[in-house]
Order: C-alpha cells, then sequence, then structure tokens
C-alpha cells in the first residue's frame, strides 16, 4: 500500500488512522455507463420506489449524453460545434451548461476553459480514452496552437437562447457537463428521499440519509498501474454539496512515445505540467467543484493552493507527485 503523507494547514491536525464506510451496504443502489464513466445512484428510500426512480436518472444521463457529447457526430454540442462563425439557436441543456460553463471560466480567470478542444485532440484525446489508452495516439503540434483560450468570444443571446463560437472554436463539456447532469439526477432522486451520485468518481450529494450527518464518501488515493485497487486515504461526510476530483494519475495514454494526459493548461495549450497528482474539490454546486478541481491543478500546488484557500466557498485537497496530502482547513469538519 503506498504511503502519503498528510499535512493540513492552519490547524495542526495530522490524520493518522482512518476508516471506510460504504454507503451501498444499507440503501437501495442502482449502477450503469453513461458519459464515458460508471455512474452510481444511493436513494434512501424502499427498493420498489428506488427502482423506478433509478430508471428515470438513467435516461436522464442517457438524453444528456446524447445532448453533450463530443464523441458522437449527431449530438448537439458537435452541430454547434460544426457550425462555429453562425449564431446556432440551442435548445435548453446546452444553453444552460455552456452558460455555466463561461461562468465557471469567469471566475477561476480561464483556468477552467471550455474552449479547449482542439487542443485536447491535438495531445492526443481524439476518441474515448479506453481506445486512446489501447492504441496510443500522435501529438499534432500545429493544431494545438489554434482556436483555444477565447472563452471571452462566445457570443450568447439570450433572447434568441442562441451561441456563437469564432470560426475554429470548438467547446469539450465533458467535465461540467456531467457535473451538471449529476446535479441535476440529484435534484430528480431528492423527490423521493436523500440520495448520492457518483459520476465516475465525481461525487453529489442530496439531503443527508436518515439518522447520520451525511452521506459516507471516501476520499482514494490516486490510481497507479501497480496498485490498481485504490485505497481509501479517509471518509468525509456529504450532504447538499458536490466533491470533484481532477487528476493526472489515470487518463494518461503514449504520444509520440512520450506520457499525455488530458488535462490542458489554457495557458499554453498542452497538458498541464504540474506537480500536483490529483486535486480533490469540495463546493455547493458540481459545476464549480468540476471547474476549479482543474483550475488548481493546472497552477501547479504552490499557485492552486494560494488560489483554493482565497476562495471562501471551496475546500480541497491536494495529493503532490512526492506524496504529500495538502487539505483546506475547512475540509475538517466534513471528516468522518
Amino acid at each position: 500500500m503506498r504511503r502519503i503523507a498528510y499535512c493540513v494547514f492552519r490547524s495542526g491536525y495530522a490524520i493518522r488512522n482512518t476508516k471506510t464506510m460504504n454507503p451501498t451496504s444499507s440503501y437501495p443502489s442502482h449502477t450503469f455507463r453513461a458519459m464515458g464513466s460508471r455512474i452510481g445512484l444511493w436513494l434512501d428510500t424502499n427498493p420498489e420506489t428506488a427502482a423506478a426512480a433509478f430508471a428515470q436518472a438513467e435516461a436522464l444521463f442517457a438524453f444528456n449524453e446524447q445532448v453533450l457529447s463530443r464523441f458522437l457526430p449527431e449530438s448537439e454540442l458537435s452541430q454547434l460545434n460544426g457550425r462555429a462563425g453562425e449564431w446556432v439557436p440551442v435548445s435548453d441543456l446546452l444553453w444552460n451548461v455552456v452558460c455555466d460553463a463561461v461562468l465557471q471560466a469567469e471566475a477561476t480567470n480561464g483556468l477552467f476553459d471550455p474552449t479547449l478542444l482542439n487542443a485536447l485532440e491535438a495531445a492526443g484525446y481524439d476518441r474515448s480514452f479506453e481506445l486512446v489508452a489501447m492504441t496510443g495516439t500522435q501529438i499534432n503540434a500545429d493544431d494545438a496552437d489554434k482556436n483555444w483560450g477565447n472563452w471571452r468570444q462566445i457570443g450568447l443571446d439570450a433572447d434568441r437562447q442562441a451561441i456563437w463560437l469564432p470560426p475554429g472554436m470548438r467547446l469539450d463539456l465533458g467535465g461540467i457537463g456531467k457535473g451538471f447532469t449529476a446535479q441535476e439526477a440529484v435534484e430528480l432522486l431528492s423527490q423521493w428521499g436523500p440520495c448520492l451520485v457518483d459520476a465516475g468518481g465525481d461525487v453529489t450529494a442530496g439531503a443527508a440519509p436518515r439518522g447520520l450527518p451525511g452521506w459516507p464518501v471516501a476520499l482514494a488515493a490516486p490510481w497507479t498501474a501497480e496498485s490498481p485497487e485504490q485505497a481509501d486515504l479517509l471518509t468525509l461526510w456529504l450532504a447538499e454539496s458536490s466533491l470533484a476530483t481532477s487528476g493526472i494519475d489515470y487518463r494518461r495514454w503514449q504520444s509520440n512515445g512520450r506520457a499525455a494526459h488530458h488535462l490542458i493548461d489554457p495557458r499554453t495549450g498542452r497538458p498541464a505540467q504540474t506537480d500536483i497528482l490529483t486535486v480533490t474539490i469540495w463546493a455547493e454546486q458540481a459545476t464549480m467543484a468540476e471547474a476549479w478541481a482543474t483550475a488548481v491543478l493546472v497552477q501547479g500546488s504552490a499557485q492552486g493552493w494560494q488560489a483554493l484557500t482565497q476562495q471562501p466557498r471551496l475546500a480541497g485537497a491536494i495529493i503532490t507527485q512526492n506524496e504529500h496530502l495538502l487539505m483546506t482547513e475547512s475540509l475538517q469538519g466534513l471528516i468522518a
């Protein structure tokens, strides 16, 4: 088992021993695949009611994927990307996700940037991760220099509910679209009781289950090929909020014989050069957590830590490549 050195700043508190708590043991649950991830649902209600609710939540994920996926040529996002330079009327879903993405880009000063699809594909992430990991890919450095980082130029016409992309710009809404969908799924499932949605490791909770202060959610050690079964570092109570993790530990591949990953630094258009292995962010909204997890990681541990601790609405943990864990004081109150 890997050993992680723990540092909790401003409090003098250090974590020595933790225990894993499994939310699947007491509540009806359902798993399926969507948006390139394993989705897990839990609901504090009777099994019959939960089964019907889970079917609706799974259908929600399937519908949103058809709209938001960059891998589906027929998706509404792909159609929008193919019509850059035009005003394009869009559905409520695509409008809301793009607006949210632009808001998060502004909040992070562009360190989260939804316009990086060209740079992402130039880095080799031009197919689903499963295919990229199996076959490897080639970096196209010329393409990486084109049409990214100009999120302020996205046109949003609320009266017509229409979006304009500058010629050549294409959007990637992968993480933020998944977070938006997880939030919608929580709102849906909450009609029947307290609920939890795990969207590929990014977790959004509704109300706490009966008798508990929150849903017990484990913070896992980074993934390694030597230890694919990730150990739990600690457990947090999560209620009416989200945890999102960004990392360079798993979605990696070979490009031109070199290791590459999917987290693009908007300042360079290249895979981020960072000493951070993973970042986990707590926020009230899933899309905010998603955006800030990326924004902190691409900056590296020194600047990323400074940015994180200056955000009063966030809490988080950073695991560096030399296996140190930096945790904000505000996360301590969530430890189970």
